[in-house]
Order: C-alpha cells, then structure tokens, then sequence
C-alpha cells in the first residue's frame, strides 16, 4: 500500500522543554526572597474557582422570558461525545506576600492549562495587563516554556509589580516596628 497521509512531515518530533508551567513559575517565584532579602515571597497554589471572566445565570432569571420555553425541548447534540475525552485541567494561582503580615495578599494572575502543559494560559490582574501591554489584553496564551519564561519575567517587572512589591516591603516594615514597639 502507497503512502497517501505522509505524516512524517506535518508532525514535530524533536524533544521539547514540557516542563510543567506551575514548575516553571515556582523557580521563578524561588529567586524572590534572594532579590528581596528575604520580605517578599511568592507562591503559586492550585486554585478551584473559574480563571476566566463568564457571564452566568441563574435558571430562575430565565423563567420569565422564552427562552426557558425553547430550553423545555430535548435536543440531542453528539458533539459533546466527539472530540477531546479523558482531558485534564489545571487551574493555579500565583501571588505575592511577606511573612511579616500574613493576612494580605496580592494575586499577579491565573495559570490554567491541561495534560499537554503547553499552551498554557496566564490571565493576569488587570492593572497589571495595563503595565505590560497598552493593548488592555489581560490573557495571554505562552505555547512554549520559553515564551513562559519571557512573560513572568515581564509582569515581575513590571511597573505595577515592582509598586506592589515596595508595598509589600512598607508593610513588612510597618509590622516588624509594631512588633518592636509592643516589646
């Protein structure tokens, strides 16, 4: 049987940096305390809640319009079998705080990516997105740990971050004179 599909030249093989992107960011928050002398930490948890902004309703909004009568026909749609089966997600978030005051927090973003690792989505606090880009464009989608790597590196310099930061470290020093003064 002749080949037709030829697969060998559409498909890339070459062994490619897959590093989990919580990995990727948790080695980048681990230089903070080194850059802050020890004040600011970061911290990158798994998160449950939704990382993208939706619109939801509730069904009792739609039972006084008509569209809670066309929802009352049975409709049979097979493409939710088709397609992606066994598919994981993977939702985090990342953010700032120091030991000195642990009740506060500043969330930077959201990481949310599945099995494959790549691409990975980073939908960041919106003063935030204003400080990296003048697009307003709050989520950006990395298809490498490279372009990972370049992003996280650009929000924590960032003009926002770097005020968020010096926050961090005022706060850390507020608390630590208030400790003195209680002695």
């Amino acid at each position: 049987m002749e080949k037709n599909l030829n697969l060998s030249e559409k498909l890339n093989f070459a062994v490619t940096d897959l590093t989990a992107p919580d990995r990727v960011i948790e080695e980048i928050l681990s230089e903070l305390p080194k850059e802050t002398n020890g004040i600011i930490l970061g911290k990158i948890e798994a998160y449950n809640g939704p990382v993208f902004s939706c619109t939801t309703f509730q069904l009792s909004e739609l039972t006084n319009g008509n569209l809670a009568e066309a929802l009352g026909g049975k409709k049979v749609d097979i493409q939710k079998d088709l397609g992606e089966i066994g598919q994981e997600e993977y939702k985090y978030e990342c953010f700032l705080y120091t030991p000195e005051y642990d009740k506060y927090k500043y969330r930077v973003f959201f990481v949310n990516y599945s099995i494959s690792n790549y691409p990975v989505d980073i939908i960041l606090e919106e003063s935030v997105a204003e400080s990296i880009s003048d697009s307003g464009a709050y989520v950006y989608k990395c298809g490498t740990r490279e372009e990972l790597e370049s992003l996280i590196f650009r929000i924590f310099s960032s003009k926002r971050v770097i005020s968020v930061m010096q926050n961090l470290i005022w706060i850390n020093q507020a608390k630590k004179s208030a400790k003195n003064m209680q002695v």
